[in-house]
């Protein structure tokens, strides 16, 4: 896999005696087109980070759907893809704002 250069890592917060790191994306999800890409987004953003935090991070994504229609179906699937496409599954801990 190619590795590209995002710059520095900037979660929304960090608690370093636990290791963890949130994140919140804020993403048009209204199509699976859209949902697709953000899936792959999200596992760049995530291979990334891992490379550039402390070992073993521990990643909690925040998804903010306010003001858009998302069925939970489509939330259980990209939940589903996250664990599936990461690397480190036990590690990442996904929340969906409504």
């Amino acid at each position: 896999m190619q590795t590209l250069d995002w710059g520095q890592v900037t979660p929304e917060s960090a608690n370093l005696n636990t290791n963890t790191f949130v994140y919140v994306y804020n993403h048009d999800l209204t199509s699976m087109e859209k949902v697709d890409r953000t899936i792959r987004f999200i596992i760049g953003r995530l291979f990334y980070y891992d490379n550039h935090l402390p070992k073993d991070p521990i990643h909690k994504i925040k998804f903010d759907i306010r003001g858009q229609q998302i069925e939970n179906k489509t939330c259980d699937i990209i939940h589903q893809e996250l664990k599936l496409k990461y690397s480190r599954p036990h590690a990442l801990e996904i929340e969906f704002v409504k």
